[in-house]
């Protein structure tokens, strides 16, 4: 099996082909570390300064000038999840599911979504274990077409 350190915004064509056809076992480069943990803290800042933030303490689309309690920000990323899981019809085949993982996780690890780098690790363990999750090949929701995939690839995380 081939082993990849995965360095944030630095996968090549031919790697992604490989990840396609091939099962693979990442690890992350560790540059990527500060980077995703300043991000963290840029998030927790927010929250703990009281400041609102979309995305972060709001509610989204036509309730994104609204304010979300606290005590209610774990049930509103999960219940964001569960709502947009909406895809339809055939799984997408494992080598597929595969290469999505492998481009979210480099995107993640970049450092700019404020994800915590556990959540980073839990996706690479997933891949590096061949656990893939089932991603329905039809489904969108919102404009950039990838809300419900990663809804149901986040399915696996939530459990």
């Amino acid at each position: 099996m081939n082993t990849m350190t995965l360095t944030p915004g630095q996968l090549s064509l031919s790697q992604l082909y490989d990840i396609w056809r091939h099962p693979v076992q990442l690890r992350l480069d560790a540059s990527a570390i500060d980077g995703i943990n300043a991000s963290v803290a840029c998030v927790n800042d927010i929250v703990a300064e009281g400041r609102t933030a979309y995305g972060i303490n709001t509610g989204f689309g036509l309730l994104a000038q609204t304010r979300i309690a606290d005590e209610d920000l774990q049930n509103l990323q999960r219940s964001l999840v569960l709502s947009h899981a909406a895809g339809v019809g055939d799984p997408l085949d494992d080598a597929m599911v595969r290469l999505i993982m492998v481009l979210k996780i480099n995107s993640l690890a970049r450092g700019f979504s404020g994800i915590r780098l556990s959540v980073i690790e839990a996706l690479i363990a997933l891949v590096n274990a061949g656990v893939y999750p089932l991603i329905p090949a039809k489904g969108s929701v919102g404009a950039s077409g990838d809300l419900a995939p990663l809804a149901h690839l986040s399915l696996t995380l939530l459990g």
